[in-house]
């Protein structure tokens, strides 16, 4: 059983389950049929196999993370991106985000011999890695793909991350809900980035300066992030026990740890 109530699936049911969840990403992702352990995938013209055993093992072994196993089924599936040369870089710059994601799909990576992805260790069992804007999905850059453009990883950082401040500005505005210690900010556009705001430090210093008592944000998944101050301990630990819930229960989970602004860096928040 997991959290309680919900228990394991069989391998068949997680199959089927892998398999809906795959139809979300039919722009890219055509399945084609199941041979037994093996699912076969068509992406972008090519046959993929996925083998279905070796991720079940991992589900088994830690339910909680089956959103980011998904992911990485999708990750591994369309990982590449069309050999381009440094003339198409200069096209693909302003389609460059970062996006966190945890740091356990650098194991599937290397387990699959694929291109390691480009990344950067960052808090609470996740890293920082830089996809691609493909509309509908995103294409993860890999260290071939560096190699290719004759960029480096400062450089790919520097600027996804102003992209990822301009994106925000243009298309994502923060909600601000409450007055006092009752005050939230929440990013909760949907784009596939809203965790990863978690990165825009800037603006988590300006919503510092409107909260009572220190700063402490939540990122229980892909498409959530909500920030309040610690002034209320009772609102506090309302409001984390809801984000490890959804860490757990909603799609593309996260973390239930919970972070703060110190000397304008992300640190991890310790509950007193």
């Amino acid at each position: 059983m997991r959290n309680g109530d919900t228990p394991l699936m069989d391998a068949d049911r997680f199959a089927a389950y892998i398999v809906r969840r795959l139809s979300l990403h039919d722009d890219v992702i055509e399945v084609r049929e199941r041979r037994g352990d093996d699912l076969i995938l068509r992406v972008r013209g090519n046959d993929v196999t996925v083998n279905l055993r070796r991720l079940y093992d991992a589900y088994v072994k830690n339910p909680d993370q089956l959103d980011a196993i998904m992911q990485t089924i999708v990750s591994a599936a369309t990982h590449d991106i069309p050999a381009r040369d440094r003339r198409d870089f200069a096209s693909l710059r302003e389609r460059i985000f970062p996006m966190l994601k945890p740091i356990n799909l650098l194991v599937f990576v290397r387990e699959r011999n694929l291109p390691m992805l480009v990344y950067r260790p960052f808090l609470a069992d996740l890293m920082i890695t830089y996809v691609v804007d493909e509309a509908r999905s995103v294409a993860y850059i890999n260290e071939q793909h560096l190699e290719r453009w004759g960029v480096g990883e400062r450089e790919i950082h520097e600027l996804a991350l102003r992209n990822l401040r301009r994106r925000t500005d243009e298309q994502a505005p923060y909600a601000m809900i409450g007055e006092g210690d009752q005050r939230l900010f929440i990013f909760n556009s949907n784009d596939g980035y809203d965790a990863t705001r978690l990165l825009l430090t800037d603006i988590l210093a300006t919503w510092a300066q409107h909260v009572s008592g220190h700063l402490v944000i939540g990122i229980p998944n892909r498409d959530f992030l909500i920030a309040l101050g610690d002034a209320n301990p009772d609102i506090l630990r309302s409001v984390a026990a809801q984000i490890q819930i959804d860490a757990v229960q909603r799609d593309y989970g996260l973390t239930d740890r919970l972070f703060t602004l110190v000397g304008g860096e992300v640190r991890e928040y310790e509950m007193i």
